[in-house]
């Protein structure tokens, strides 16, 4: 799932339009500043490109993994408000004549 959302982000990020919407904000920037942030920018692409799958790869872990503990906490909840969790006085009383 994960490398299925990195390849859209990619592909977004390489649509001519991305490309030029990236490229015109450059003329918002002081023109003292242009070349420096026009390097911070490839160098943001780059870090991306080399770090983005494995950022992804683990948020996506993440968020799968807090869910899997929020639905198995709804779960227990519901049990335990069932009585699925309630020993029975039959079984209560057999345990404590065991002892």
């Amino acid at each position: 799932m994960a490398r299925l959302l990195w390849w859209y982000m990619l592909w977004l990020m390489r649509r001519p339009w991305m490309k030029r919407l990236q490229k015109a904000w450059l003329k918002f920037v002081p023109e003292g500043r242009r070349v420096r942030a026009n390097d911070s920018l490839r160098s943001q692409n780059r870090w991306a490109l080399k770090y983005g799958l494995r950022l992804l790869t683990g948020a996506m872990n993440f968020l799968i993994a807090s869910m899997l503990v929020t639905i198995l906490y709804l779960v227990a909840i519901n049990l335990y408000e069932a009585g699925s969790f309630q020993v029975s006085k039959k079984t209560d009383t057999a345990m404590a004549r065991s002892y």
